[in-house]
C-alpha cells in the first residue's frame, strides 16, 4: 500500500514524462548534490510501477528503452572556472555526439561571498553558447546553484559548535548567480535547483539574509547536513530534474 508521501511523489510527474526520460540520452556533470538528485530517481519510477532508466558513471550505453543517464564528477568543488572547462572538455571528447540533453551543475562550495559572480557567469555563458553552437542537436539545460541551510536550524547548531558566523553571505552570492542564470535562460531549458531546495512542501520559502539583503537557503526539512539533501529532498529535487529532462527532450 502506498504512503501519502509516495502518492505525492507519483502525482508530481506523469508516466508520459517518465517514459520520455527513459528514451532520452542524458549527460549530467555534477558533484555530491548531483548524486543526491540521481539517487532519488529510482524511487520515483517505482512509485509509478515503472523501471528506472540506466544511470551509470562515465558511461553512455543505452538502457532498456534506448535512453540512459550518464553522469560524471566534474572538477572538485571550489574551482568553478575549471568545472566549466571540464564540462566543456567532456562534451567535446565524444559525449556531445551521443546525447540528447546535457547539463552541468555548480556546487554550493563553488560560490562563496568572495566569488566574482558576474565574471563567473560570463565565463559560463560564453562556454555554453559555444557548446550550443557546436552541438546544435543537444538541448542544454541550465541549473541554478544549490544552497546551504544558512541561518536555518542545522546551520545554527553547527555554528554554535564551531564558532562560525554562518553561510548567509555565500547564499546571497549563490542567489545572485542563480538570478543571472534564470534571467538569461528564462526562454530555454532550466532546472531551478535553488528554488526547489528553498521551497517547503507548503509552498513557503526558506529565507536567508545577509546585511539586510534577502536571499534564500536550503529548507531544513530537505537537508541531511548543511548542504546535502536527505531522502525527502532528493525525491523532490529528482522529480523536478526528471520534469526538466522530459521538457528538454521535446526540443
Amino acid at each position: 500500500m502506498k504512503s501519502q508521501r509516495d502518492e505525492a511523489v507519483a502525482s508530481a510527474i506523469t508516466p508520459d514524462d517518465l517514459a520520455r526520460v527513459s528514451r532520452t540520452k542524458v549527460f549530467f556533470g555534477h558533484r555530491s548534490v548531483g548524486m543526491n538528485v540521481l539517487e532519488g530517481i529510482p524511487g520515483i519510477y517505482t512509485a509509478h510501477g515503472m523501471r528506472s532508466p540506466t544511470i551509470e558513471q562515465e558511461s553512455t550505453g543505452p538502457g532498456q528503452d534506448g535512453g540512459f543517464v550518464a553522469h560524471a564528477f566534474i572538477v572538485q568543488s571550489g574551482r568553478p572556472l575549471l568545472k566549466i572547462q571540464d564540462f566543456d572538455a567532456k562534451m567535446r571528447s565524444g559525449t556531445g555526439q551521443q546525447v540528447d540533453v546535457a547539463m552541468m551543475k555548480f556546487c554550493y562550495n563553488d560560490i562563496t561571498a568572495r566569488t566574482d559572480v558576474e565574471a563567473l557567469f560570463a565565463s559560463y555563458g560564453k562556454t555554453m553558447a559555444a557548446l550550443q553552437r557546436d552541438f546544435p542537436k543537444v538541448a542544454f539545460t541550465h541549473v541554478t546553484v544549490p544552497l546551504t541551510t544558512g541561518q536555518g536550524l542545522l546551520s545554527k547548531l553547527k555554528n554554535r559548535l564551531t564558532g562560525s558566523s554562518g553561510d548567509s553571505a555565500a547564499n546571497n552570492a549563490r542567489e545572485r548567480l542563480s538570478a543571472l542564470i534564470r534571467h538569461e535562460y528564462a526562454d530555454e531549458h532550466l532546472f531551478d535547483l535553488a528554488a526547489i531546495e528553498s521551497t517547503a512542501p507548503d509552498g513557503s520559502r526558506a529565507i536567508d539574509t545577509h546585511q539586510g539583503q534577502r536571499s534564500y537557503r536550503l529548507y531544513d526539512g530537505y537537508a541531511s547536513d548543511s548542504g546535502h539533501l536527505n531522502g525527502e529532498g532528493a525525491r523532490v529535487a529528482a522529480t523536478a530534474w526528471l520534469k526538466a529532462i522530459a521538457q528538454a527532450s521535446l526540443k
